[in-house]
């Protein structure tokens, strides 16, 4: 039976978040189409839903907040956690506001830190490695930027629920916090005393929750290549510098033809060459395909044109995986995951581990057979990351995950 409910607005952010709870034993379920989050998915400790609601219109995402959380009440599932982007793009007010009202709640309690990622929440002011939040990297976002510091402030942008930093009664209360140590106090305050039902934050307050399930699963029997292919549809600017690292380190990278993905002139056996030729020409242990070419003006609002290039690199990676390249696929951006995931039709995922603190690799299943990638937000890892992902591979090599 599911205890615990996710909602997460993108996939990668679903995959990070359900990952918390795959590292302690219990069965996760990520489903990538939230009209179909409670359909023969019982079996799941954890439910993760992706509503993909990060760049639509403030009134639908309430929308479909509200209505999964109030089947939840409807279904017997006793704690709903919101999962917010670790730097706080998307319709954070509104999802907010939906998850308090349909719950029936008189608080929600948020926190929005994940420290071991450098986000940081001081005095009400999120901080992202060091930087307040409007002055960080998430403020140069191309969809999404944010232009706000104080959370409080940004949650009121889309909320006329009241939202506090500190204790209060009603509302929306803020938790700062700076150390791991501060997220196990909020967890033995508010998680862990079993006294509240709803939450919200980034996949790393979960890491304090405690394990959903009393029956271990079964590892996962994966064999995995060292040999790395990298689909990349963010553009983060922590994502361009791992990829100037890795071709740095040797690896081949290229760029899809921005300018027809944008024009929707990209045709499907374009795709099929563009695969059939990067792969003759990828002689190295990474091969990196991203959509960092040069662009001509565009009267697509930002969300079409994200839709045009999650479906071209949904197709791109489909006709590597018909090539059977002989190479792990690692997916970098949750548009580009989700457009993957609906170029084959698949309705579920499941975490298996954590490569490393916000890098999942995933098990999903496609014409019978089972298939692995790794997943990644664009806003997440070192600047070495990618070569840090193919040493891991190479330690596992021949063996079980």
């Amino acid at each position: 039976m599911t205890r615990l409910l996710i909602l997460a607005d993108d996939l990668t952010g679903a995959l990070d978040a359900g990952v918390q709870f795959t590292n302690k034993g219990d069965k996760v379920v990520i489903v990538s189409d939230y009209t179909q989050a409670y359909t023969d998915n019982s079996e799941a400790d954890v439910l993760v839903v992706d509503t993909e609601s990060r760049h639509i219109d403030p009134a639908e995402a309430y929308r479909r907040i509200h209505t999964l959380v109030s089947e939840a009440k409807k279904l017997g599932i006793a704690r709903v956690y919101k999962k917010t982007d670790s730097g706080l793009r998307g319709n954070v007010g509104a999802e907010l506001s939906a998850l308090l009202d349909a719950s029936g709640e008189k608080t929600l309690h948020f926190v929005p830190a994940w420290p071991k990622m450098n986000r940081v929440t001081r005095n009400g002011i999120h901080y992202v490695n060091g930087k307040p939040l409007a002055e960080s990297i998430f403020a140069q976002d191309v969809i999404n930027p944010v232009t706000e510091s104080s959370v409080t402030a940004l949650i009121m942008q889309q909320s006329s629920i009241p939202a506090y930093t500190g204790e209060a009664d009603v509302g929306i209360i803020v938790h700062d916090c700076e150390t791991d140590e501060d997220m196990r106090r909020l967890a033995a305050e508010l998680v862990l005393s079993g006294s509240e039902h709803i939450f919200a934050g980034c996949s790393g307050f979960l890491e304090t929750f405690p394990r959903q399930s009393g029956v271990d699963i079964s590892a996962a029997n994966a064999r995995l290549s060292s040999r790395l292919l990298v689909l990349s549809g963010s553009l983060n600017a922590i994502t361009c510098r791992q990829l100037e690292v890795a071709e740095e380190n040797g690896a081949l990278r290229r760029h899809v033809p921005m300018d027809s993905i944008a024009e929707n002139n990209w045709t499907e056996t374009d795709i099929s060459t563009f695969a059939e030729n990067f792969l003759k020409e990828a002689d190295t242990e990474i091969a990196v395909v991203d959509t960092l070419s040069p662009m001509k003006q565009t009267n697509l609002t930002p969300d079409e044109l994200a839709q045009r290039i999650a479906a071209s690199m949904g197709k791109l990676a489909k006709q590597f995986l018909l090539r059977d390249s002989g190479r792990t696929i690692m997916i970098i951006g949750g548009d580009t995951l989700l457009g993957f995931i609906r170029e084959l039709g698949i309705g579920r995922l499941q975490p298996i581990t954590e490569v490393s603190p916000g890098i999942v690799l995933a098990e999903y299943s496609w014409q019978g057979e089972p298939h692995y990638l790794i997943t990644k937000s664009g806003g997440f890892g070192k600047e070495s990351e990618l070569n840090d992902i193919e040493a891991y591979l190479k330690e596992r090599t021949g063996a079980h995950i």
